[in-house]
């Protein structure tokens, strides 16, 4: 069995989201939730340092 190959699906029934897809949002957000919240760590600080960098530059030039 190939790495990506899926089961054989029921012709009869509509799959399953696991079937379908082969994972559930539900398990990748549990499984991977250190990982999303460093993501979201890393965009807030990146949206923080731009807002405070725009902020100071717009004091800055204004006459």
């Amino acid at each position: 069995m190939s790495l990506f190959q899926q089961p054989e699906l029921p012709q009869d029934k509509a799959p399953t989201e696991t079937q379908k897809w082969g994972w559930k949002l539900e398990d990748f957000i549990s499984e991977n939730s250190w990982y999303l919240l460093g993501i979201l760590l890393l965009l807030a600080v990146f949206y923080f340092a731009r807002y405070r960098w725009n902020k100071r530059n717009s004091r800055k030039y204004k006459n």
